[in-house]
């Protein structure tokens, strides 16, 4: 068994440095291909973390939150991101994270998180393992408030055995993501996600995964132009259902179907209950499901 070595980051890393010691070690790992069969036993924490507020407030109109006074459901992600960056370009973490898929995602939100709280973040490989379809690499994220925890996430990405323009996973996704299709009815009319939605989210997220930002490092990653980030369509998934559910105490887990590519034309379709809420992400001739995901309340939470 794995001994987890955590390593205390004193302040949140700076990413552009991460992203060039990423691309050094995608050279690297080609030429050498190394061999890592263990799962990763490294751990990264931040302790007193402030929330930026002038980044938060960008965020939220970015993606169409509604202002609170508590952060969207989605916004810990991007305060966790440079920490996860750091874990992911550690010279133990297995692949090169240039090209890395974001597969799945689940997040619990045990309790809201204020926009004054002081956080602690922890992040750590949770499993790894290969397939016909390439190696998942799955990760965990903790966050908390005076050792209470607020709020997790399960990350899995996907380093893929070979190219493809998408990425689709239909036949693979969790039954009850699709369980009320029949019931679906459209909440948001179709929406155009455009390269500038993209940037922009990418400045205010400090994503700034080449593919995200330019059609060239897109096709030599496989897809046939720039793609919209994940987090950013889940986020606008959870912005338009704001109004109608309760998505502070909730659990969401989305599956990334089919890639976004930019420009991109979607609309948003769900069938809603008190128990069990499921939606799309579909492109504008309805052929494509680009994201489907399952709420769930969180229930007997105690302020």
């Amino acid at each position: 068994m794995n001994i987890v070595q955590t390593t205390h980051v004193s302040k949140s890393p700076f990413i552009m440095p991460l992203y060039i010691k990423a691309l050094c070690h995608a050279v690297i790992k080609a030429i050498i291909k190394p061999r890592i069969n263990n799962l990763i036993s490294e751990q990264y924490c931040i302790s007193a973390l402030s929330i930026n507020l002038r980044q938060l407030q960008q965020y939220i109109k970015c993606c169409g939150f509604n202002h609170t006074g508590y952060l969207p459901i989605t916004y810990p992600f991007v305060i966790a991101f440079p920490l996860l960056m750091k874990l992911m370009t550690s010279t133990k973490f297995p692949v090169s994270i240039l090209g890395l898929i974001h597969y799945k995602n689940q997040i619990i939100q045990h309790y809201p998180i204020k926009q004054n709280a002081i956080l602690t973040v922890s992040c750590r490989v949770k499993q790894d393992h290969t397939s016909n379809r390439g190696r998942f690499i799955q990760v965990h994220i903790d966050i908390f408030e005076d050792k209470k925890l607020m709020w997790e996430c399960t990350a899995t990405f996907l380093h893929k055995c070979q190219k493809k323009q998408y990425l689709n996973n239909s036949h693979n996704s969790n039954t009850a993501f699709s369980s009320h299709d029949e019931q679906m009815i459209e909440i948001m009319p179709p929406f155009t996600f455009s390269k500038f939605n993209a940037l922009r989210y990418a400045y205010i997220s400090r994503d700034i995964n080449p593919i995200h930002l330019h059609y060239i490092p897109a096709k030599l990653m496989g897809f046939k132009s720039s793609i919209l980030h994940g987090m950013f369509a889940k986020a606008h998934v959870l912005a338009n259902l704001e109004n109608v559910i309760d998505i502070q105490r909730i659990s969401i887990d989305v599956q990334f179907n089919n890639a976004i590519f930019l420009p991109g034309e979607v609309s948003l379709n769900a069938a809603l209950s008190p128990q069990n809420s499921t939606f799309k992400l579909i492109n504008s001739e309805k052929r494509m499901t680009h994201l489907s995901g399952v709420i769930l309340p969180l229930i007997n939470r105690m302020n």
